[in-house]
């Protein structure tokens, strides 16, 4: 942890500590007491996701050559990322104070920051130059019904969210992570062939997601 991030850190204990010690310096009522102590469990729950999603960030870009090992920290620092998203709008939407709303800002700002360096980095780590694909406006029915195509297609699909994807063409495999807040899912090869030319291993994959999608 770098002493800026230390810092950060602090600064952030320290504000939620206030808020607690507020709670017992005036009369607050009963339901407001609890409406600020949901509002700090959801950014302490934000903030423990935004350091578990640095932490698989640095694994990716400094992780040893294993792409396998590399992909797998990209997608779980977007898995991270997307429980820091989604518990600081719990806390956004339950901020009332200035302070409140300041630190679900803060947060919020964090995350758009983190999902554009979560992108450079899969956008890094694609096998055979093959890179990363992204689909937008891909709902959780959308999600579904590719997975289930791909497998009607003889593909293997397994896993949950990242999903393992064998074409059964020639050994090239691809891995699938969903963003349900974003609708956005990404496709990188994490297997590749001189046989099968990224061209074609995308050719095959827009061609089924068109059909679900559109153009």
């Amino acid at each position: 942890m770098t002493l800026e991030d230390k810092k950060s850190e602090s600064t952030f204990v320290f504000l939620l500590i206030l808020l607690a010690l507020g709670l017992g310096a005036y009369g607050l009522s009963s339901s407001v007491r609890s409406r600020v102590n949901d509002y700090v469990r959801a950014l302490r729950a934000a903030h423990e996701a935004h350091r578990e999603a640095d932490i698989h960030l640095a694994n990716a870009k400094q992780a040893p050559a294993q792409v396998d090992s590399r992909i797998d920290a990209a997608i779980a620092a977007t898995a991270a990322n997307q429980r820091a998203a989604q518990n600081t709008a719990d806390a956004a939407r339950m901020a009332q104070t200035e302070v409140e709303r300041s630190l679900a800002a803060d947060s919020a700002a964090k995350v758009l920051e983190r999902e554009k360096r979560i992108e450079e980095a899969l956008s890094s780590l694609g096998v055979g130059q093959c890179g990363v694909r992204s689909y937008e406006r891909v709902t959780s029915q959308i999600k579904d019904t590719l997975l289930r195509k791909l497998h009607a297609e003889g593909m293997t699909v397994t896993g949950d969210d990242p999903w393992d994807i064998d074409t059964q063409i020639s050994g090239v495999k691809l891995r699938a992570v969903w963003d349900p807040k974003r609708q956005v899912l990404k496709l990188i090869v994490t297997a590749s062939s001189l046989l099968v030319p990224c061209g074609v291993i995308w050719q095959r994959i827009d061609g089924a997601l068109r059909s679900i999608i559109g153009s």
